[in-house]
């Protein structure tokens, strides 16, 4: 699976008073020999994504944190108009969700049960979604986010929901598009290679269909 390139993301950091773009090391464990990567970085937050960068991807992984900026939705419409595979994870899986119904940050709702580094919480997938053919009909996933989508809208459908009702993650797979958005955070935890692989194996399939 050596020969795609994923491009991560970047996510706002403060390292001793300097500010950074950063590529968070887990996100790089499921993809370490699997295939090559790249980060997408943006100089100033009000600027507009780089398409050369973008126009390297094979597929995107939109990691977690916690300020979506306009570029953020810029590259989701690159990757659903270009048929390029996105992951996104937590704050990245909102974005899509946002995208999607053209909504702004301020529309996500807030949630205060669902953030503790110690603490998993049970998800059920939905029957036929190709996550519950992944990773089964239920699993425990971290809690670590503050906030949720309402609701999203065709052609992405909610796949996965907590116990209590919050949207764990969102999908839109058909012949074109490969866009799976994951409310929790599967680089933190040791048995997401089936959710990994798909990703990476489904670029590879998609990449190579357009040659």
């Amino acid at each position: 699976m050596g020969n795609i390139i994923i491009g991560i993301v970047g996510r706002d950091e403060d390292v001793n008073g300097t500010k950074i773009q950063a590529i968070v090391k887990n996100n790089l464990k499921y993809l370490h020999n699997r295939c090559s990567y790249i980060g997408i970085v943006v100089f100033d937050n009000n600027d507009s994504v780089d398409y050369d960068v973008l126009n390297l991807c094979d597929g995107i992984i939109i990691q977690g944190g916690s300020d979506i900026y306009p570029y953020h939705f810029q590259i989701v419409e690159y990757a659903i108009n270009n048929n390029i595979p996105l992951l996104g994870i937590c704050m990245g899986h909102q974005i899509i969700g946002l995208y999607n119904q053209k909504l702004e940050e301020s529309d996500l709702v807030k949630i205060d049960n669902h953030y503790s580094k110690d603490e998993l919480h049970l998800v059920n997938l939905m029957p036929g979604t190709y996550l519950e053919k992944i990773l089964g009909k239920s699993i425990y996933v971290n809690s670590r986010h503050l906030y949720k989508l309402d609701s999203v809208s065709e052609p992405l459908i909610v796949s996965v929901k907590s116990t209590d009702d919050v949207i764990e993650a969102i999908e839109w797979i058909d012949d074109d598009h490969l866009i799976i958005g994951v409310q929790w955070h599967p680089e933190d935890m040791n048995n997401m290679d089936d959710l990994y692989n798909f990703f990476i194996s489904e670029t590879l399939k998609r990449r190579l269909m357009k040659k």
